[in-house]
This record gives structure tokens, C-alpha cells and sequence, in this order.
């Protein structure tokens, strides 16, 4: 077994900003931006959102069995497909922060769906085969959590990154100048240049892992596109790993998706902060990184993973709705003040530390699911299994954008441009959401992955038995 070095963990990990760039841009910008300048209806752009999903459905599928089936050559199984996305991706992610001025709201809508569909395309045809790469990098159990870990590392930086820059320089400038809307904007353009650079350095930067990667056999080569559909429900069907994977990933990303769609909605309105303190609140994300490294680490190699997973969720389940209850009773510094912003973000960094850490051990599971596969089907199937994980964690900003516009409008915050036109009925509506609401999903998700069945000890067990028949692992 090859040992992987820490250069190239970070190039691989680099094309982590692909997704991140989508993501930040999406989530912390785009939702706001056509809801509150450009005048689209919260429940009409969470609906295209939604729909965007349904692209997903079908693309994701493919993609990854295709790249799975793929012959290879000089280039891999993963390569190719990266490559077709490095220059249309960012592109696409341009255009949907620039739609033609003056558009109805049936016109904004299709430019906003149209152009989320592209993005989440060719974001698809990105990032299947870079998680599927990743999946193949490494066959040792604990390292499998320090590529996941590099990875997500990465793609926090890249979207931290764009906040800072968005926050600090491009939202006050163009508020300075009074044209605010602008520094929404230009959010699309950092988020391409980001999103561009990473993919290049990852595409490049792993050239020299694919005589190392697994090959497919004849007979996986001559599997056609369209048994992509049924291989995702055979994976359901075979792999209880898998089905308990999925639905726990599907439900916690969902509650994040709410939670990220609402949060500026809740920092500009419910605690009041400027763009600067937004900016220094999304700064404190930086100060979890480590130790959610640290975290995902120490409790994989004291619990394991399903085990170190559930008592992560619920730590972060508990921390999440303490300042949002706190403030909506009183029990903070006042509106807008300094004072409150500590507040907020000393309970931020511990929350997030606490998800990160959840989502590096996450991401390490995917690669023990698909030796879990591989010795049920005979077939190396990472593709497969990253297209589903991927569709639904793109349901961040799908199922979660329209969840979060039923609750903004639910809320009653139409027509708000600041925290003193906010009622105590606005403020308890969205705190109940965002607080007791997100905390009882999290405690689901820790139920679900009470039953992830593979253990340490068992997934030595399926190692041994791919050994055993000849099956290709990883990094061999």
C-alpha cells in the first residue's frame, strides 16, 4: 500500500473549491440577493432551487457510473470528466449573479433556474469524479479520514475565503458608493476565479495517482450509461451501509441547507449585525477547522466511526439553539451591539467544530462503503456511490433553499430592509425555526447512524475477503 504525501492530499483536495465556491455563493449570497434586490419571491427562488434538484437527480446517476465504467488510459477513469467542467462551471456561476436588468419575475425565475441547473451540471461532472477519486486514494481506515479531512479542510477555506472578501471589501464598497446590490454581484466573479483555481491544481495535481488508481475490468467497460438508475437502487437495495449513509446525509444536510439559506436572513435581522460583523462572525468558522481535525481524529480512533459520529451530532444538536433562545428572551447584549456578536460567535465556534468534525468522518465512510460494495458485486462502484451522496448533499441548497423560503415567508419578512422593522411575532417565528426546529433534526440523524453497520472490526473483515478472491483495492 502506497502512502499518500501531504502535497498530494492538498491538490487533490484543492478541486474542493469547485463546491465550495457553489455552495458559499448560493447560500450565504445568491438566495438573498434575488429575494432582496432583485425583487424574486423567497418561496418562488426556493422553488427553483428545488426544481434545479431534479436536473440533479438525473445527471448525478450517470456521471458517476459512466466515469466508474470508464476505460481509462493515459488519463484514469476520473480525469476526463473533471477536465469537461474546469471552464463552463465558472462561467455559469458568472452568469447566474448577472441576469439582464429589468426581467419579470417569470423571466428572473427562468434566468435563475436555467442558470442553476448549468451550475449544478457541470458541478456534477466535476465532483462525482473527484469524490470517486478520492474514495480510491487510500485503502488504511484512518487515513481514509485524513484525505476527508484535507478535503473538507480545503473547501472551508475556499468559502471562508469569499466571505471574508465579500464581507470586508466588495458588499462595504459598494454600499459606500451606494450601490449594494453590486457587491452581491460581484460575489459571482471571487466565487468563479476560486472555483477555477482549484479545479485546475486538482486536475493536474493527481495526474501522477492514476497508475495507482483501480482499473475496471472488461466487463464493468461494457456496462451502458442507462443501468445507472438501477445500480444507485441495488446499492440501496444490497448495502445497508449505504441506505443508513444516505438517509442520515440526506435528512443533516437538508437541516443545514435551512439553516444556512436563513442565516444571513438571521444575522441582518434577528441579531442585527452589519456586514462587517457578519464578516467576522463567518471569520470565526477558521477557528473550528483544527479542532474539528482534531476532533474527527480522536474520536474515530476512540469510538469509531458510526459510534464517534452520533456523539458528535448530538454535541452540535445541543450548542445550536442556545444563543438564538437566549436572544429571543432577552438573555444577550442588546441588538447590534459587540457584545452580542461575542456571544454568538463563541457559540458558533463550538457548534461548528462539532460539524466539521461530523463531516470529516462522513466523507471517510464513503471509501469503507465501497469496499463494502465491491465484495458484494465484484465491481469497483465509487462513482456510483459518490453520485448519491453528492445529490444529496446538493439538497442544501434544493430542499433546503424551499424549506427556508416557506419560513421566511412564514415569518412575515417581506419588505424588511433592517432589525428595528422586526416584530417580537417575526422574531419568534424564526427562532423556533432555527433553534428547537434544526436541534430535534440533529438528534434524528444521531439516531440513524445508530444503525451504520460497519465497524472497524467488520470492515477488516471485508478487506480480508477481497483479498481473499483477488478484488482490487485502492492505492495497491
Amino acid at each position: 500500500m502506497s502512502v499518500l504525501s501531504f502535497r498530494t492530499k492538498m491538490l487533490y483536495s484543492m478541486g474542493q473549491l469547485s463546491w465550495s465556491a457553489k455552495d458559499t455563493a448560493f447560500h450565504y449570497f445568491l438566495f438573498f440577493y434575488y429575494t432582496q434586490f432583485l425583487g424574486l419571491s423567497a418561496s418562488l427562488a426556493g422553488l427553483a432551487a428545488l426544481l434545479a434538484l431534479c436536473a440533479d437527480a438525473i445527471s448525478d446517476p450517470i456521471v458517476g457510473q459512466v466515469s466508474d465504467n470508464w476505460k481509462g488510459g493515459k488519463w484514469g477513469r476520473r480525469h476526463p470528466f473533471m477536465a469537461l467542467a474546469i471552464i463552463p462551471f465558472p462561467l455559469f456561476l458568472i452568469a447566474i449573479f448577472n441576469p439582464p436588468e429589468n426581467l419579470s419575475q417569470g423571466l428572473l425565475l427562468a434566468w435563475y433556474l436555467g442558470n442553476a441547473i448549468m451550475i449544478r451540471t457541470f458541478l456534477t461532472l466535476f465532483s462525482v469524479p473527484h469524490l470517486a477519486l478520492g474514495a480510491e486514494l487510500s485503502e488504511d481506515y484512518e487515513e481514509r479520514t485524513s484525505v476527508a479531512t484535507h478535503r473538507n479542510l480545503m473547501g472551508y477555506v475556499g468559502g471562508l475565503s469569499i466571505q471574508v472578501i465579500a464581507w470586508f471589501v466588495l458588499i462595504p464598497s459598494a454600499a459606500a458608493a451606494g450601490m449594494i446590490a453590486a457587491g452581491y454581484q460581484n460575489v459571482g466573479y471571487v466565487a468563479a476565479a476560486i472555483a477555477f483555481v482549484g479545479m485546475i491544481a486538482a486536475f493536474f495535481g493527481t495526474r501522477d495517482r492514476i497508475p495507482h488508481l483501480v482499473q475496471t475490468t472488461a466487463a464493468q467497460q461494457e456496462r451502458p450509461w442507462y443501468y445507472a438508475f438501477g445500480d444507485v437502487f441495488n446499492m440501496l437495495r444490497r448495502s445497508a451501509a449505504a441506505r443508513v449513509y444516505l438517509c442520515a446525509n440526506l435528512v443533516l444536510i437538508v437541516a443545514v441547507g435551512v439553516g444556512n439559506t436563513m442565516l444571513l436572513h438571521i444575522n441582518t435581522f434577528f441579531y442585527g449585525f452589519n456586514s462587517q460583523q457578519t464578516g467576522i462572525f463567518m471569520l470565526c468558522i477558521f477557528l473550528c477547522l483544527l479542532p474539528a481535525a482534531w476532533l474527527a481524529k480522536n474520536f474515530v480512533h476512540l469510538f469509531g466511526k458510526e459510534r464517534g459520529m452520533t456523539r458528535l451530532i448530538c454535541c452540535m444538536g445541543v450548542i445550536g439553539p442556545i444563543p438564538i433562545m437566549a436572544h429571543l428572551y432577552g438573555l444577550t447584549p442588546p441588538v447590534g451591539s459587540t457584545g452580542l456578536l461575542i456571544v454568538v460567535c463563541s457559540f458558533i465556534v463550538l457548534h461548528q467544530s462539532f460539524y466539521i468534525a461530523s463531516i470529516n468522518i462522513g466523507g471517510s465512510m464513503v471509501p469503507d462503503i465501497a469496499d463494502d460494495m465491491a465484495l458484494q458485486t465484484g465491481m469497483r462502484q465509487e462513482g456510483i456511490i459518490n453520485s448519491g451522496i453528492m445529490l444529496t448533499q446538493k439538497m442544501t441548497f434544493g430542499l433546503g433553499a424551499f424549506f427556508a423560503g416557506i419560513a421566511i415567508d412564514f415569518a412575515g419578512l417581506e419588505g424588511v430592509t433592517e432589525a428595528s422593522q422586526m416584530t417580537g411575532e417575526m422574531m419568534s417565528r424564526l427562532a423556533w425555526v432555527y433553534g428547537p426546529g434544526l436541534m430535534a433534526i440533529s438528534f434524528i440523524v444521531a439516531l440513524i447512524y445508530t444503525r451504520y453497520p460497519l465497524t472497524r472490526a467488520r470492515l477488516a473483515q471485508v478487506r480480508e475477503q477481497l483479498q481473499a478472491v483477488g478484488q482490487q483495492t485502492p492505492a495497491n
